[in-house]
């Protein structure tokens, strides 16, 4: 386990702190963060899926039971996040995040990264299909948790909200696009496969440069119990959950670690955007984001002890 920690795990959160270095040095100021997001959310992410999914198999690469036990488990931790909600006597103006970030998971840049660096390229190909069941999940369950318990955006708007969201986001359309591509079992041009690497480069280090300027620990004094109940759904609830379900439907055990990868991924950062704009509690999200980002060091290195 030390040697996960030390060999694999540390590399890639040592650039998380890189990033958080820089702002605290104002090298990475919030102009330069909104752009760089929108560089790599928009260009440099979607590149790396297209390149890719478009020549893997998809034949080889899915697997319905996986993608099933992956949205049942979010269901289902959605549902104790609920009782979770009621035990600890959450406001309702925050049970909407509460839910939300005990199931969102960060999948374009954490879980991307960490599948990336840790299993290589010959299995990524595998968990960005699955990711993409789980990504259209996790946003039609936000959208229903935020505007549910909102006082603001009303429930007759939850349709039109979600439709909108994926729509406008980049990382599903290039999914649906390169998995489309590889079911017809079309060849990338080489020039254009060419310019595909070139701009899959620079995704994942300017991303987790980002995530470590994002960091903040504001809210954590006034919803310690809150955070630390969604903290043990999210990193360790989640994957345990998804784990026995494939266990029992008898999932492939190459699926296995990718999956857990996905499930264990810390809150998304679009957890706070979406409290923002759906009546959520920005604070608890983004303390959420920031805190968790750094304790799934921890439960990365155990995952990947567990299951490599």
């Amino acid at each position: 386990m030390i040697n996960i920690l030390v060999n694999t795990i540390l590399p890639i959160f040592s650039i998380i702190f890189v990033g958080y270095l820089l702002k605290l040095k104002r090298i990475i100021d919030p102009a330069f963060s909104r752009t760089a997001n929108q560089i790599v959310f928009n260009v440099a992410i979607p590149a790396m899926l297209l390149n890719e999914l478009a020549q893997a198999s998809f034949r080889e690469n899915f697997n319905l039971r996986a993608v099933i036990c992956t949205l049942v488990a979010l269901v289902v931790v959605m549902g104790v996040s609920f009782v979770f909600c009621l035990v600890l006597n959450v406001p309702r103006s925050r049970r909407g995040t509460f839910l939300h970030s005990s199931f969102h998971g960060n999948l374009g840049y954490m879980a991307y990264a960490i599948a990336y660096y840790t299993l290589g390229e010959s299995h990524f190909a595998r968990m960005a299909i699955l990711s993409s069941f789980l990504m259209i999940g996790q946003n039609s369950l936000a959208v229903w948790a935020l505007t549910t318990f909102s006082e603001t955006h009303p429930r007759q708007g939850q349709i039109r909200n979600l439709i909108k969201l994926m729509l406008r986001n980049p990382i599903i359309l290039t999914m649906i696009v390169g998995i489309t591509w590889s079911a017809l079992g079309f060849p990338i041009p080489k020039p254009f496969q060419k310019g595909l690497d070139i701009l899959s480069g620079m995704a994942f280090p300017t991303a987790l440069l980002l995530i470590g300027s994002s960091l903040s620990f504001g809210a954590f004094r006034e919803m310690a119990m809150e955070i630390v109940g969604i903290g043990f759904l999210k990193l360790f609830g989640l994957p345990l959950t998804g784990y026995l379900l494939m266990m029992v439907a008898g999932v492939p055990d190459i699926l296995t670690l990718p999956a857990m990868i996905l499930l264990g991924s810390p809150p998304a950062t679009v957890t706070y955007i979406m409290a923002t704009e759906l009546g959520g509690d920005p604070e608890l999200a983004a303390t959420s984001v920031s805190l968790f980002t750094l304790a799934s060091a921890f439960s990365y290195t155990l995952i990947l002890w567990m299951f490599s």
